[in-house]
């Protein structure tokens, strides 16, 4: 009998149908534009990074759909990438949604409604992680508290490494915020859990954070990645290319690089690769306009 593989990255996290419609640009306040495309696609931050983890690595997704069509299909798109769905909770109701508005300069805006996500409790992820005993934890913000610090004490509990995507920005306990390593997250979200204002030198962004986490990672779009431990700062240079849609480009990373440090990879080569990745998807998307 062929022994089974061990699970590398235990992904928990979301996941939602998303609606996804193209603009020439988004609306200001109150105002109205047309449409030019309306699109279904499988998303939510933790089905993304999970899909980028399992190109690299076993993965497995711990979370919560619904009883309808949407959750077949996101359980379907899981299984088709080669992540073990095994640990997803069915609960009665509706699968979680997203509105994507994607305009021409490949930027979004996005609106979240959880419904299934706000269902998975923290015996669950407890139970889940127990029976697939990862290398890497992953999880973002769009789950309960409560769940996020399971993941957290769990990992913490087993000596896993805990990569942590605070997004969407909420406060966070600081026990949660200790075990990231890394703290992956954009620049955006970097000045809120530092605590500094806008303007404030990247390498001072990091020496802040390092004093509430283990290591650091922000993401600086087209610009640079800046990578930071106890021992160095890096800006890590990201290939220049033409963007079509950045939607899920940040999970992709963030999967990616857990998947890398899951299979051994140093934290700073791990990073040059996750940007490459990342860099390759948002200009080899087809575009619908």
């Amino acid at each position: 009998m062929t022994e089974s593989i061990r699970c590398v990255v235990a992904v928990v996290g979301s996941l939602n149908l998303d609606l996804t419609v193209v603009v020439a640009r988004a609306p200001e306040e109150g105002e109205t534009v047309l449409g030019r495309h309306l699109r279904t696609y499988p998303g939510g931050k933790g089905a993304n990074q999970a899909i980028g983890a399992a190109r690299l690595a076993p993965t497995a997704i711990v979370g919560a759909v619904g009883s309808d069509h949407a959750a077949d299909v996101l359980r379907g798109v899981q299984q088709r990438a080669g992540v073990d769905t095994s640990h997803l909770r069915t609960t009665p109701g509706p699968t979680g949604r997203a509105v994507i508005l994607v305009s021409d300069d490949g930027q979004n805006r996005i609106v979240v409604v959880p419904e299934a996500n706000s269902l998975l409790e923290a015996e669950d992820v407890t139970a889940a992680l127990d029976a697939l005993d990862p290398a890497v934890v992953l999880t973002q913000l769009e789950l309960l508290p409560a769940v996020t610090w399971a993941a957290a004490q769990w990992a913490r509990d087993h000596d896993r490494r805990f990569v942590l995507n605070p997004s969407p920005v909420i406060d966070l306990d600081e026990y949660v915020l200790a075990g990231a390593d890394p703290l992956v997250l954009n620049e955006q979200e970097a000045l809120h859990y530092a605590g500094l204002p806008a303007g404030t030198p990247f390498d001072a962004i990091v020496t802040r954070l390092l004093e509430q986490v283990r290591t650091v990672v922000i993401t600086r779009g087209g610009e640079d990645v800046v990578v930071g431990t106890e021992d160095a700062i890096e800006h890590l240079r990201v290939p220049q290319v033409d963007v079509v849609d950045t939607t899920g480009a940040g999970d992709h990373f963030a999967g990616t690089l857990a998947a890398l440090l899951g299979t051994g990879e140093d934290l700073f080569a791990a990073a040059r690769r996750a940007s490459a990745d990342a860099a390759r998807l948002v200009a080899s998307r087809r575009s619908d306009r």
